[in-house]
Parts: structure tokens; sequence; C-alpha cells
């Protein structure tokens, strides 16, 4: 609950920003903008109320609001972005150009602002819903077959998603041809006792070899028994810090809990990988899931693991707004190698918050792991 307080705090300052922009542009009367001003803390309220809303509410009243609530947080993210851009030209050029200051914080100036939003929300509405895939092939000795391992993480079920989304994406795996389907964490979001239905649909996936997932840090939010029954419906079987052999493949799989609060995230999961890798064989080839990229270099790599897999970045989702994730994030999506080993970042197959992305595109991830020869291997 902290986090959204904190989450409606920072939309009420975007949109107090952009209101006094638009009094400034449009040149309004007192009694405009103390309306205008009433309206945007409606506004704030209505966002806050999203996540209040309790989830016994039906979906068909659950979702329109959620839609319009998050919709319109990434519409105020970018009016607030072209806004202080808009703001910082205007002030500079009153020190070079005072003639066009004049222009900058005039209506026409507000009507480019409205227009460039428009044209960025439109795009990143699309961009969120063209899944791309990252494939990636890998060679190793220990394993007896070749294997095709397709990576799904961040689809945030719940009240923002589509079942047609689901379906789309159920068909883009499928036509991978995976033998192995991983859900890297934070698939469910929100709504959990109403996700029956699409669960059943990434239960028609049926990879040859199963399908196996972990807790993201929003599992964790919604409860662990709420969502453990989400990955049941899918047909996935949780690998809750714990690891699991592929029977005449050569593989083991590994998986770990994202923690789901704050402290020392890192040092959490790095201790937790090295107590779920002591119970292994390092003959196997092994193949881990941590929903956060992060203990790789610390505890991965030192422990032989070949492949990590994680989500959890989105790739930042709205860019430049990835400047601030990468803050916090080295990896931040797509496949990284270092010292034999493997890391594969997925930016997601869904959205968190705003129904869009922009300059990060969702995507799933497909490795295929080839037989080598002990000779071409060393």
């Amino acid at each position: 609950m902290r986090f959204y307080v904190i989450f409606t705090l920072i939309f009420m300052f975007m949109l107090l920003v952009v209101l006094c922009q638009v009094h400034r542009q449009a040149r309004q009367s007192r009694r405009a903008y103390v309306l205008t001003l009433l309206g945007g803390l409606f506004v704030s309220l209505f966002l806050a109320s999203t996540r209040l809303m309790p989830e016994s509410w039906p979906m068909y009243l659950a979702r329109p609001a959620w839609w319009l609530g998050y919709g319109t947080f990434g519409l105020v993210a970018y009016l607030f972005l072209f806004q202080v851009l808009l703001f910082c030209a205007e002030m500079l050029s009153r020190l070079v150009w005072p003639r066009l200051a004049t222009v900058l914080r005039s209506p026409r100036a507000l009507l480019a602002v409205i227009a460039l939003t428009l044209v960025t929300v439109g795009w990143g509405v699309r961009e969120g819903g063209n899944v791309r895939v990252l494939s990636r092939q890998i060679h190793s000795a220990k394993i007896h077959q070749p294997l095709r391992v397709v990576v799904v993480s961040d689809l945030h079920l719940g009240a923002l998603t589509l079942d047609s989304r689901v379906e789309s994406l159920v068909r883009l795996v499928k036509d991978q041809g995976p033998d192995l389907v991983l859900l890297a964490g934070d698939i469910v979001n929100d709504h959990p006792e109403t996700l029956g239905p699409q669960a059943a649909l990434l239960r028609t996936m049926k990879p040859r070899l199963g399908m196996f997932g972990v807790f993201g840090n929003h599992e964790r939010y919604e409860g662990d028994a709420r969502s453990a029954q989400v990955f049941r419906w899918a047909g996935a079987e949780l690998l809750r810090n714990r690891s699991v052999i592929l029977p005449g493949t050569g593989v083991e799989l590994l998986g770990v809990d994202d923690p789901g609060r704050a402290g020392d995230v890192a040092g959490d999961i790095a201790r937790e990988i090295r107590n779920v890798a002591a119970g292994t064989d390092a003959a196997n080839f092994r193949i881990l899931m941590n929903h956060r990229p992060l203990a790789w270099q610390e505890a991965v790599q030192p422990l032989g693991i070949e492949v990590m897999f994680s989500g959890h970045t989105h790739r930042g989702q709205l860019f430049p707004f990835y400047l601030v994730v990468r803050l916090s994030n080295r990896f931040m999506g797509g496949w990284y190698e270092e010292g034999g080993a493997l890391l594969g970042v997925s930016a997601g197959a869904g959205f968190w918050g705003p129904p869009m992305r922009v300059l990060a595109p969702p995507d799933i991830l497909v490795l295929d792991v080839l037989p080598a020869s002990p000779a071409a291997a060393s």
C-alpha cells in the first residue's frame, strides 16, 4: 500500500506541473484555473481508487476503471515530460531570444504539446501489443538432445489484461515449438481469483517437457497462496527455492522466489541461489529462474550455473523513464554472456501500470540448447 500512496503522490505532482503550465499557456482566468485544479484532484483520487477497489467487484467494472486510471497516468506522464522540456526551453530562450519565449508559453505551444503527447501515447499502446522474439543458441556436452526453451516473464495478468492479448501470446509461444516453457515471475498482477480463464489459455501451450515457474515480486504482493493457484490453473509447476531434473535430458531446473520486500534484496537472492544450488548436480546442464536480474555475477557464475533467466526491468517500459530504471539495474534486457555463463533478461510480455510501452517493446526469450561433443565444448 505504501508504494501505491507514493505512486499517487507522484502522479499528483506531475499533474500539478502540467496544470500550472496549461494555466500559463491558455491564459486561464483564476476561476477556470481553480476549477481545473479541482478536476485534477478528482482525477488523482480516481487513480488511487483503482487499487483500493475491492477485488470482489466484477471485472466488467474493474477493467474499465483500471484502463481509464492507468491510461490517464501514462497520458499525464508524457504531458509532464513535454511541458517540463518546453518550460526549460522557454527559460533558456528568455536569455537568447526573448520573442521566442512568448511563443513557447502560447496556446499554440499547448496544442503542440497535446498533439505530441497523443502521438507518443498512441505509439506506446501499439508498441505494447507487438511482442518480439529474442533468440539465442548455446552448445553443451552436458545435454543429451536438442532443447528449445521459451521464457515468458512479466505478463502481469489482471484487470488491465485483455483475453485477446493472452491468446496472441499463446499463439506466439506455440509457433516457437518449445520443448519447455518457463514463467519467470510477475505473471500475476492483481485480481488472482478472476484469472482462471486467462490461466486456462496459458495451459494450452502444453510444451513437451512441461511448464515451470517462479514467483516475482508481484506474486508476493498478491499473496503466495492466491498466486500459486493461478500457476496451478495454468498447469505450471512452481519451483519455490528448489530444483528439478528433467528426465532423459541432462537438464536441471532451479528456481528461487523473489523476496517481494525491501531491504538487502540482492543479498537475499544470492543466499537463496547458493542454498538451492547446493543440492544440485554440476554434471547436469543447470538453468536457473530468478525474477530479478541480480546476483548473476556474485552467485550464479561462481557456482558454474550455465544459464539464468530473469525479467522484472521491463526495459524501463516508458522512455526516457528507462534512464531512472537503469540506475538500479545493470542488466536491462536481452542476452549477456560472461565467463561461460549466459543471462537472458526478458523485457516482459505485458506491462505494469500505464497500458503502453515506448521504445521498450515486449518480448519473449527463446533459447536453443544444442548438444556438443566434449572436445568441442573444451
